[in-house]
């Protein structure tokens, strides 16, 4: 039988900003500085939100999807950093924004980061279509080309 190898060099962290959201990252930082990998944060701008701009727009309102776009990366973007970013030491690490379905953008971003590893939360930004029709954790554990650690929310963690 021919030997397997393995290199995890690029962790990737998908969060919502939901109270998941630590319990997810420190898994994802601990594992990174273990591994001596990057560490790729992905936040997805639901574009299921921004139908209700276009929907605006066509009714003649001053409406842009671009500008709101650009709007919550740059508050998302200095929550991250503050919170999550500033806390990395000794391994590289990045914040990623995609906009479209959160489960399909993460998906993408496997492909386009080259991530070897996704460590994510069970739970997130739940509704109820997410209840009836799967969540976007489940979608990604059963679509994802790489190994995806499931990570539990706080109520069963000890963090440091």
């Amino acid at each position: 039988m021919e030997e397997c190898t393995v290199k995890l060099s690029r962790i990737m962290a998908p969060l919502d900003l939901s109270g998941y959201s630590e319990t997810t990252f420190v898994h994802a930082l601990t594992l990174a500085e273990a591994l001596k990998a990057e560490l790729v944060i992905v936040n997805v701008i639901n574009s299921r939100g921004l139908d209700a701009l276009d929907h605006l727009a066509a009714e003649g309102y001053s409406v842009s999807r671009e500008k709101y776009v650009e709007t919550v990366k740059n508050e998302r973007g200095g929550i991250f950093e503050k919170e999550y970013l500033s806390r990395v030491k000794g391994v590289p690490a990045r914040l990623v924004f995609r906009v479209g379905l959160p489960y399909d953008e993460i998906l993408k971003a496997i492909a386009d980061e080259k991530i070897d590893v996704v460590v994510m939360g069970t739970k997130g930004r739940t509704n109820l279509a997410g209840t009836l029709f799967g969540t976007t954790a489940e979608k990604v554990f059963r679509r994802a080309t790489c190994p995806v650690f499931s990570v539990r929310g706080p109520e069963h963690c000890r963090l440091p």
